[in-house]
């Protein structure tokens, strides 16, 4: 009777967090990283700011022009110092697991910044009987050359996710044109919360303005609360992913 074939050693062991977490490879990461950056708390302000204008469409796509403008712009030029960097290719495997760490600990930060900002305007809910002066944000969004302006200003420093998935990118090894492809690729998944108001109003303005309406006031009570688990959870994962890999 022929002996039974042995199990695979993988099959026995019990993985181990580096070996579940490389299973994520650095492509899979960089969407992760491109879906987790919609709901930058920034950006979802703007769109919640924006989507109460009498003119959102013009606002937001002069938000979104300036916007892609910059991030486009700035993360090429990343992508490309870093690639040229001799620094972070010879020390990959201690610069990694840094920036993660390091990324990671701030997107935490600002979750409980959120968080701890959340309970207490829960605590202490201000009355509206006055309407409240318009914030700085607001003014920056009050007309199309404003927005775009504030698309400019707003966008060229790059958020703590993007630096995370612009360093994957020039760690890939790609040609020049798969890198750009990337970048670009990456910013329009961020700008989604913008791009799909834009492109609803335009392919159906009326049934676009009930929905815009209800996402508004669903935003109003729990944008915070969506962002700080985004942050948190992404912030968790790049810390736990930084410090395996030491």
């Amino acid at each position: 009777m022929p002996a039974a074939a042995p199990h695979p050693v993988w099959m026995n062991e019990v993985p181990t967090a580096e070996a579940m977490l490389a299973v994520v490879s650095p492509l899979a990461e960089y969407f992760l990283l491109a879906v987790a950056s919609i709901f930058w708390p920034l950006l979802i302000a703007i769109v919640v700011i924006v989507l109460r204008t009498d003119h959102p469409v013009k606002l937001l796509s002069a938000f979104l022009a300036g916007g892609l403008l910059a991030t486009i712009t700035v993360g090429i030029a990343l992508v490309s110092t870093f690639d040229g960097t001799s620094a972070l290719s010879r020390n990959r495997g201690t610069a990694d697991p840094a920036v993660s760490i390091a990324v990671g600990v701030l997107a935490v930060i600002g979750a409980l910044a959120l968080r701890r900002l959340d309970m207490s305007r829960l605590r202490d809910p201000k009355p509206k009987a006055t309407p409240a002066k318009p914030t700085r944000t607001e003014r920056l969004v009050e007309n199309a050359r404003l927005a775009f302006l504030a698309g400019l200003v707003l966008n060229i420093v790059p958020g703590l996710f993007p630096i995370v998935a612009l360093k994957n990118v020039a760690e890939g090894g790609y040609p020049a044109a798969v890198n750009v492809t990337l970048v670009v690729v990456f910013y329009l998944i961020m700008f989604t919360s913008v791009e799909i108001p834009i492109v609803g109003y335009m392919v159906a303005p009326q049934p676009t303005v009930a929905t815009v309406q209800r996402l508004n006031d669903w935003l109003d009570r729990n944008a915070r609360k969506v962002a700080t688990l985004v942050l948190g959870v992404a912030g968790l994962y790049l810390v736990v992913r930084g410090l395996v890999a030491l």
